[in-house]
């Protein structure tokens, strides 16, 4: 597939989120929602979201167990939800019911392995004997076999991911940085990078957010997608 940008809009309300996307006139993007704004806006803000002709990326994250995960994809449907994360760490079981709570959908199905906010440290906290690349291959390996139709890493394991893993998924890259950044988040690599890795939807947040004109660099973002 050709590479997507999805735009991590993590802003205080709908107000500030519908400034935002004004701005973007008819950008082809996804418009990813988390925790911040769906708490407080709930499920309208998707509708509405969608409305206005972007795909929606709901990121919540699911890691409960499996007859709650269940409902919650399903209701993920009801509301229109393009792609809709999950945690690897919940288990097989609780992906097996994610898969089949979406079935007969168009909803994607993100499987989320080791967060990019995560190093060396976290291991330690999990006392496993995996490396930060053996563990997300797992956890990779395990979810697309059971129907999950992307996995979410950092853009240095893409590569490993989609050389291991011989069924088709999308790669789904946070951590995207034009520069150097001392924010919290550990493993960050340039557009560039990501695509040439092999990812094929780059998560790409505070960058847009805060750029003057943001329908200019999304334009450039989309220009290095396209070359890289």
């Amino acid at each position: 597939m050709e590479p997507k940008l999805a735009l991590a809009l993590d802003v205080e309300n709908q107000e500030e989120a519908f400034s935002i996307l004004d701005q973007l006139g008819n950008e082809k993007i996804i418009i990813k929602i988390g925790y911040l704004l769906f708490i407080k806006e709930g499920s309208d803000l998707i509708k509405k979201i969608k409305k206005k002709g972007f795909e929606v990326f709901l990121d919540l994250k699911l890691h409960d167990i499996p007859n709650t995960v269940y409902n919650g994809v399903k209701s993920a449907v009801e509301i229109g939800a393009d792609y809709l994360t999950i945690h690897t760490l919940g288990g097989k079981e609780m992906m097996e019911k994610a898969v089949e709570a979406k079935r007969g959908s168009d909803l994607k199905l993100l499987g989320v392995t080791v967060l990019t906010s995560h190093n060396e440290d976290y291991l330690k906290y999990l006392g496993t004997r995996y490396s930060l690349d053996q563990l997300t291959l797992k956890l990779a390996k395990t979810a697309v076999s059971l129907g999950v139709d992307g996995i979410v890493s950092s853009p240095f394991e893409v590569r490993r991911l989609k050389e291991e893993i011989k069924k088709e998924f999308i790669c789904v890259t946070p951590g995207i940085r034009f520069s150097n950044s001392d924010d919290d988040q550990k493993r960050v690599a340039t557009p560039e990078f990501a695509v040439k890795e092999g990812a094929d939807i780059l998560v790409i947040g505070r960058p847009i957010i805060k750029a003057e004109n943001k329908k200019e660099l999304i334009k450039e973002i989309h220009r290095i997608l396209q070359n890289a």
